[in-house]
């Protein structure tokens, strides 16, 4: 039994961590479950994992358990002053389950954890934390839920009541619920945080759910159910495995998870079959595929944020299923050190590049891929490699369409950057020496990133003109900091846009900029994008606003664009 007694160094508070099999690091996701108990020793807990089998249900589901300790005086789920501020170290205690020690994480000098670090911890990911109480337990989770739920997906209590206290401070951020002969403010809170009405009702359950969004829900459990692994499993099939929270909203939003088993995905697990070296990516192939063999698909590859996998990426973006609807196969690939891509092509670490061009090459090899159909997107870090490798390898990609990437330059505050330093920029101008390569790209970044509004001297700018330099754009200054654009996007496009693309979060707003070339025939071949109040994350209609554009253009074999007609 992987068990481990943890005391925060910091605070002296405590808890206990369950981890699933031998493995931190493997190509499938992880998410996590917090308890918040009456009593929790290490009795309570072994009793929790053994004699109700909650240890088995975590190593099948590739789940983290937490069990943080109470303080002195419980849990002060009404806020009390002078007693301990559960609210802030319910944080400390979701940030102290990525590793079993005490120990602070190494970090850079902005704050982000070395590689080595990363590579030691357990990266349950935020977007799939869920929390259960009982008793003042619930009445705890009762309390984040309401008042800090960024970083919690769903929750199940038993028993427990939601203080005034609490209610007064409360966000009225929809979060999914289960709730087990709970108070009723509790409950009318919850069914109007979710903007729920009544669907269901019988002797056993009474269930809310709102008709913008059904995993906006509220369960009313009226059995005699105690917290057991039954109780558990049942809650986490009908509804924590249903629901996600990503940061796409001003405390997050509630959106759906994947069914991985049901996926149609095949995996290729440390396969030397690329280039001798052991590489991991997940490949969709739509099902329209098989009917016609004969027909040519575009690809898209998709490359993940620092410290994420193919799965983590695969639930984020959700390119495949687009793929499946729109028709184009879907590859994941893992970075060759299992955390991160090679971005800015250091010749001394791993060729990430190459790898993902003998991967393009493998794939219109081996499957009914169309050659100029081939487009590359992105998160974070994944999404400044998507233009890197375009950079390296434009005849081999018709357009990008990456996601939030705070590259290049200093990711907090101005710097100056030249675009010749910057070893992917002058790969990318170096190969124009040869021919004149145009890369249509659709670049999302949300406004909760750390260079919005942008400005002069920070990453976003840093990006843009050079890609507008490249595409024959003209550029344009970029407002300093204490003076930017009142769109909050650096520059004005030469047409701009505001795009409500989503039935189910109508708050996702979209300032689109497009920016077109000084060609003979001007084209639309960069797109600033803005969504408003997102974090540093993939919202649901970012896969598609990207793939709606870059899909109408295609790779000729001299080196041009080509145009699709549909």
């Amino acid at each position: 039994m992987s068990l481990f007694h943890k005391v925060l160094g910091d605070t002296g508070r405590e808890l206990y961590l369950y981890y699933p099999g031998e493995q931190n690091r493997t190509p499938f996701k992880r998410c996590s479950i917090t308890f918040l108990l009456d009593k929790c020793r290490g009795t309570d807990v072994k009793e929790l994992l053994d004699g109700c089998g909650l240890a088995g249900f975590a190593d099948k589901n590739g789940i983290i358990l937490s069990f943080p300790v109470p303080g002195r005086c419980g849990w002060n789920y009404k806020m009390e002053a002078g007693k301990e501020e559960d609210v802030w170290a319910f944080q400390r205690f979701q940030d102290a389950m990525a590793k079993p020690d005490s120990l602070p994480l190494e970090t850079d000098a902005i704050g982000i954890p070395t590689f080595e670090a990363m590579m030691g911890t357990w990266h349950p990911m935020n977007d799939t934390k869920y929390l259960v109480g009982t008793g003042t337990g619930a009445s705890m989770a009762y309390t984040l839920a309401a008042c800090c739920p960024d970083n919690i997906a769903a929750v199940l209590a038993v028993g427990g009541e939601l203080d005034a206290a609490a209610l007064e401070k409360a966000v009225y951020s929809p979060i999914p619920v289960s709730i087990v002969r709970g108070g009723k403010m509790a409950a009318d809170y919850f069914i109007k945080a979710n903007n729920a009405e009544k669907t269901e009702e019988n002797s056993s359950r009474t269930v809310y759910k709102s008709r913008a969004n059904p995993l906006q829900c509220v369960v009313l459990d009226h059995t005699d159910s105690e917290l057991d692994s039954g109780l558990i499993m049942k809650v986490w099939d009908r509804m924590f495995s249903k629901v996600r929270r990503p940061n796409t909203g001003a405390h997050g939003d509630c959106e759906p998870r994947m069914d991985f088993e049901r996926s149609g995905f095949e995996y290729f697990i440390e396969d030397v079959r690329i280039d001798g070296t052991p590489h991991t990516w997940f490949t969709h192939v739509p099902p329209r595929a098989g009917k016609k063999p004969e027909k040519k698909l575009p690809l898209l590859m998709f490359f993940h944020g620092g410290s994420d996998n193919p799965a983590e990426a695969a639930e984020m973006s959700k390119f495949h299923q687009l793929g499946e609807r729109e028709g184009f196969i879907t590859v994941y690939p893992w970075g060759t050190n299992r955390c991160s891509w090679n971005s800015e092509m250091v010749p001394e670490l791993e060729d990430d590049a190459g790898f993902a061009a003998a991967l393009i090459k493998y794939m219109t090899e081996n499957y009914p891929v169309d050659p100029g159909r081939v487009y590359l997107s992105g998160f974070s870090n994944g999404a400044a490699f998507a233009q890197s490798v375009a950079l390296a390898n434009p005849r081999l990609v018709a357009g990008i369409c990456p996601i939030d990437s705070n590259w290049p330059g200093e990711r907090l505050g101005a710097s100056k950057v030249d675009w010749r330093d910057i070893i992917p920029f002058a790969n990318g101008m170096k190969k124009k020496e040869e021919y004149d390569y145009r890369i249509p790209v659709w670049y999302i970044y949300g406004s909760r990133e750390p260079s919005y509004p942008v400005y002069n001297g920070c990453t976003q700018q840093h990006q843009y003109d050079f890609w507008k330099m490249y595409n024959n754009i003209e550029i344009k200054p970029t407002p300093e900091r204490e003076n930017p654009d009142p769109t909050g996007c650096g520059v004005k496009g030469d047409r701009s846009e505001l795009l409500v693309p989503s039935v189910r979060h109508p708050h996702h707003q979209y300032d689109v900029q497009r920016f077109y070339s000084r060609d003979e025939q001007p084209l639309n071949l960069y797109n600033f994008v803005i969504m408003r109040e997102k974090g540093h994350d993939i919202a649901q209609m970012d896969a598609e606003l990207g793939w709606n554009f870059v899909k109408q253009f295609r790779r000729n074999c001299d080196g041009s664009l080509g145009f699709i007609q549909e």
